[in-house]
């Protein structure tokens, strides 16, 4: 099954924790009768507070995860201890960002645990994603829906860990033990911003060290590209697009901000895995150009949130395939990614449009590089192993062709990112109606031209 490429998409949409904090003052005023502001008032109104005031915000998540660093790699720390101390270290950083969580995660994690010792018969399949389908469940219909869109991701890493190590833990009989587990399931370093790590990667940094000699160096500059992209998702891009301007390049402004933030997230915890002394092979969390310039929607699904696409690949996606096809694990993996997220129906909405978008460009895209011989297909070839006859090398229409879906690629994003705009509902979690009254002011175009390719494609298939 390892060759099977099909599209996985996650949206870990980024419910980082105490958004409003990081987010700069809503100015009520009509746009058509205000001058843009000059350079020096976006610096001194929106820039330094929003910089200022998210390096306060992190420093402490910093400092901990400084001492975690010396409690990993300290000779004179056992096994055990570190485990006690991360575990700590983790329970009190959620009780500084996020404690209204706490003890829900407390009680998932006592859950889980006792399951993980109940014999195989009586507990396989979907009961090993019970627990955490039973918290997210009562978290979405007992907790207001501000409190719950504060602490969902936190949530979501929380559940996915512990559904791991149930899979995992199905194929052998080695369990950790209770000080093993709760320090994995608190770890300080990836807690509250991500990303998922599998037990293995945790439990390895207590036995090797494969961090790169210029890992400080690493840890800056990504500290560095994620207040960038802060600042781009905060300042620049309403500056740069004003609310006058044409409706699509306004949808091309929110979700460009959606994504941003998303990007200051994901820098954010890369920080912190090299700070916290992880290898770097695991801080890559995302990959910004190929999501702003993608080759096709697949690339983007991917490179969205990597450790999140290798979980789901690995838990979700092989093992449906065997039992239901290839679209139906494409489905069953993009159902689970919009449970993990809660019972949203807008990120339902976008996650299952994204599920038919990438199915239908991979076979659409693989049945044209297969009738033209062409280098077209949504996995891009590399230039020593390309087979196809014609390539973005040898044929310019090869080239304007993979320019051509890059495009449609950035239509959709545009389309899709719309309603996770900054208006008051991102605090609460965006509405049915609101995620409908978006895509009907664009016509619902992006869904007319995807099921236009589809029926494109079932014609000359």
């Amino acid at each position: 099954m390892d060759d099977v490429e099909v599209p996985i998409f996650y949206d870990d949409e980024v419910d980082f924790v105490e958004h409003e904090y990081l987010q700069d003052v809503e100015y009520e005023y009509e746009y058509e009768n205000v001058e843009r502001e000059t350079l020096f008032e976006l610096y001194q109104y929106c820039l330094r507070p929003t910089i200022y005031d998210t390096v306060s915000y992190i420093l402490p998540l910093f400092i901990s995860t400084i001492i975690f660093r010396l409690c990993a790699y300290s000779r004179h720390v056992s096994h055990r201890t570190f485990h006690i101390l991360s575990m700590l270290i983790g329970i009190c950083n959620i009780y500084r960002y996020v404690a209204e969580c706490l003890y829900t995660l407390l009680i998932l994690c006592t859950i889980s645990y006792i399951t993980l010792h109940i014999p195989k018969k009586y507990c396989k399949y979907m009961g090993i994603f019970l627990p955490s389908l039973f918290i997210i469940t009562y978290c979405e219909f007992t907790m207001s829906s501000i409190v719950w869109h504060k602490i969902r991701s936190v949530v979501m890493t929380m559940a996915m860990k512990t559904i791991s190590i149930a899979i995992d833990r199905s194929d052998t009989n080695d369990l950790p033990n209770i000080f093993a587990y709760m320090g994995y399931m608190f770890c300080s370093v990836t807690c509250l911003f991500g990303p998922w790590i599998s037990f293995k990667d945790y439990i390895s940094i207590r036995y090797t060290t494969h961090q790169d000699k210029w890992w400080i160096l690493y840890t800056i500059q990504h500290v560095f590209l994620s207040l960038l992209f802060l600042s781009i998702s905060n300042c620049w891009a309403q500056w740069m697009i004003a609310e006058t301007s044409w409706k699509w390049l306004l949808a091309y402004r929110d979700a460009l901000s959606f994504r941003m933030s998303h990007y200051f997230i994901s820098y954010i915890a890369s920080s912190l895995l090299l700070l916290g002394g992880f290898p770097s092979t695991l801080s890559t969390v995302v990959k910004p150009l190929k999501i702003e310039l993608p080759h096709s929607l697949v690339h983007v699904v991917i490179c969205w949130n990597i450790p999140m696409h290798f979980w789901l690949k690995t838990y979700i996606f092989r093992p449906s395939i065997k039992y239901l096809g290839k679209f139906g694990a494409v489905t069953m993996t993009y159902l689970t990614s919009a449970l993990l997220h809660g019972l949203n129906f807008q990120l339902a909405a976008v996650l299952l449009s994204l599920g038919f978008y990438t199915y239908v460009e991979f076979q659409f895209r693989y049945m044209l590089a297969n009738i033209f011989d062409a280098c077209v297909a949504s996995k891009q070839c590399t230039k020593t192993k390309c087979t196809h006859a014609y390539n973005i090398h040898n044929s310019w229409w090869v080239l304007l062709i993979n320019m051509m879906f890059s495009g449609l690629s950035i239509f959709h994003l545009a389309y899709l990112g719309l309603m996770f705009d900054t208006s008051e509902l991102q605090e609460t979690g965006y509405s049915y109606i609101h995620t409908i009254e978006k895509w009907s002011q664009l016509g619902f175009a992006s869904h007319w031209v995807v099921f236009a390719t589809y029926c494109i494609y079932f014609l000359i298939r």
